[in-house]
């Protein structure tokens, strides 16, 4: 296969974090995939937060997980918003570091690396290493989120850890429009497995990388008239893609990174302010997590539909 030249972009920001007073981060170890070995022997960082126990009892609790963007830091502030909204949902709440810094990716390198990750079968992966974790109840559910490169992982997650219920992938598609490089045999909806039901993707209309609708309808599974900016689920689950539009973000470039406001900084900025917490548009963070929540099964849209 054709090797693609990969555009990185940098999604660490200076987003505030409040980490919960009833608990402390807790970093821990797995063997992840090595592309200079071809193996599963590089040892990276899992960082987990748990819940509050007053509130949802003292576990052991469901599994959220979240795979960081190329080149992002496993734990910069993006990362810890998704984990500490999590753990506020309920979920002991992970971000998994793993090789992220090659220019250059194929399909194989997706799934080299999902299955470091998530591989069930293997105790040494993040998912076998978290599963293993007292506090942890893995039958109860994994949800999984990611960014770019890590949306790619997160939506093959279920291919390789089948308690997965539920994945929220922002800023990915089956083709790289500004390389001219497809990813279709590792990552349309014919060869992933979770359900076209129980996986939400949302882009933004000026990404330069990932943009278009159908490369998105096409790892979403979902197809709907040529201009829509949101297609969901007709069985009410909540899944479904979403567009952002350009008039909908603060720098008014819905691109790549169009959760943040980097029109100057290109990708290094405080995060939208329509698609933070407590923001509850169909596209904002919020919205999203408390799909992932329900473990893909409901969706409270907003009144205005944007």
């Amino acid at each position: 296969m054709k090797k693609a030249l990969w555009l990185i972009v940098s999604l660490s920001g200076y987003l505030t974090v409040h980490a919960a007073p009833w608990t402390t981060p807790t970093t821990i170890t797995y063997q992840s995939y090595n592309p200079s070995t071809g193996n599963f022997d590089l040892t990276q960082n899992i960082e987990y937060q748990l819940p509050n126990p007053s509130k949802f009892g003292p576990g052991p609790y469901p599994v959220f997980m979240i795979t960081p963007a190329s080149f992002e830091p496993y734990n910069d502030p993006l990362s810890l918003v998704f984990v500490s909204e999590m753990a506020n949902r309920g979920f002991l709440a992970a971000t998994v570091q793993y090789d992220n810094t090659e220019s250059i990716l194929v399909c194989s390198s997706f799934t080299n690396r999902a299955q470091g990750v998530f591989d069930a079968a293997r105790a040494t992966s993040a998912a076998g290493v978290l599963c293993s974790q007292a506090n942890a109840n893995c039958k109860k559910g994994i949800v999984t989120a990611g960014i770019s490169q890590g949306g790619f992982l997160a939506v093959l997650a279920k291919n390789y850890a089948p308690r997965v219920k539920a994945t929220y992938a922002l800023s990915m598609s089956d083709y790289a429009q500004n390389i001219g490089e497809s990813f279709a045999a590792c990552i349309d909806k014919n060869v992933t497995a979770i359900p076209a039901n129980r996986l939400t993707v949302i882009n933004g209309v000026a990404d330069a990388i990932f943009g278009g609708q159908q490369p998105l309808e096409n790892v979403s599974g979902y197809i709907c008239p040529s201009g829509t900016q949101q297609c969901w689920s007709r069985d009410s689950s909540g899944a479904g893609w979403y567009i952002v539009q350009n008039s909908q973000v603060k720098d008014g470039s819905a691109d790549h990174c169009y959760f943040m406001v980097d029109a100057v900084s290109n990708c290094v900025g405080v995060g939208d302010p329509s698609w933070l917490p407590p923001a509850t548009y169909n596209w904002s963070l919020k919205t999203n997590l408390d799909w992932l929540a329900t473990f893909g099964t409901h969706r409270n849209f907003s009144s205005t539909g944007l």
